[in-house]
């Protein structure tokens, strides 16, 4: 499943704070800044993630029958057409 909007923003704020904290990086530009990058970043990802489940979800939507026929565990199948949805179109889960 997709992040929400709570779950970047607190995501965006843990990586940047960490990176801070660890000395892996040296602000140039306010903090908020980078936040911010990170944050769109997040929800780039995000709102692919969501077009990867539609098009899952058209793709099970043509095999209804048929899923229902073989007894298809639909969660796993679910997973299972999400991940080679994702895997076709570059995009890591």
């Amino acid at each position: 499943m997709a992040l929400n909007e709570k779950e970047i923003n607190f995501i965006a704020d843990k990586i940047v704070n960490t990176l801070i904290r660890k000395g892996l990086i040296q602000l140039k530009k306010d903090k908020m800044v980078i936040i911010d990058f990170v944050k769109q970043t997040l929800e780039q990802d995000a709102q692919k993630e969501k077009e990867i489940e539609q098009k899952t979800l058209l793709y099970i939507e043509n095999y209804k029958e048929q899923i229902k026929q073989e007894n298809i565990d639909q969660a796993k199948f679910f997973q299972m057409i999400k991940r080679k949805i994702a895997e076709r179109e570059g995009f890591v889960l």
